[in-house]
């Protein structure tokens, strides 16, 4: 981000911008001219501003560069988010061929928990870091009803595409994963772990892309 320059002579700018201001005549111009000098913050003002955005600028990249991990206990499924929460990577340990589906199934999901509370987490700090920050930005209540709004929908999509799908996975309209389950009998020890793990991870992909399609939908649309 571009910081804000303040000339070294900004006072005496603005100085000679009154003189001149006294030298027009009465009318809109001389009111228009009035009110934007009046205006005018002082340099501490202009400076406190430039570094409230240079703070900003840094959380916010400090943010959307963080991945956030999860696993499960077992230690069998290992994958990371993105700060949106979108699916980064996702790995399984090749002793997933002594599990059955539901347990490799349900580690999917106690990783995804995982990964998501260390999201929320870091979220929640980042606010308390920037509490001053935030509280210079002026309320946007289409924004807090958007969101509201994601998280109370009951709205669910699928990674599913055949019948001769490996898996499914279900996200809610936030992307945030709900529910995943092997549709192949004896997946876990029939297929190899690292074929296994990338349609797990092409079925949530799937999933979340079709949620952002639909959100991305509505907002356009100005529902919600």
């Amino acid at each position: 981000m571009e910081r804000i320059a303040v000339p070294d002579d900004y006072e005496d700018r603005i100085g000679a911008a009154r003189a001149a201001l006294e030298r027009l005549p009465e009318g809109p111009l001389r009111d228009t001219a009035a009110r934007v000098l009046d205006g005018a913050p002082p340099r501490a003002t202009v400076g406190a501003a430039a570094e409230a955005a240079d703070r900003a600028a840094a959380l916010a990249a400090q943010l959307m560069s963080a991945g956030f991990d999860g696993t499960d206990g077992g230690r069998v499924v290992w994958l990371r988010l993105d700060y949106t929460g979108r699916l980064g990577s996702l790995a399984l340990s090749p002793t997933v061929d002594r599990m059955s589906n539901r347990g490799v199934a349900k580690a999917v999901e106690a990783a995804w928990d995982a990964a998501e509370a260390a999201r929320a987490e870091h979220v929640m700090r980042a606010e308390r870091v920037g509490a001053d920050l935030l509280a210079r930005c002026a309320p946007d209540p289409r924004s807090a009803e958007l969101r509201e709004w994601i998280a109370r929908s009951p709205e669910r999509f699928s990674g599913g595409t055949s019948e001769d799908d490996v898996c499914d996975a279900e996200v809610s309209l936030g992307g945030r994963l709900t529910a995943f389950r092997f549709l192949v009998p004896n997946a876990t020890i029939d297929i190899e772990y690292e074929q296994l793990g990338a349609e797990v991870s092409a079925a949530i992909g799937l999933a979340q892309r079709r949620a952002a399609d639909r959100l991305a939908a509505v907002v356009a649309s100005g529902g919600g």
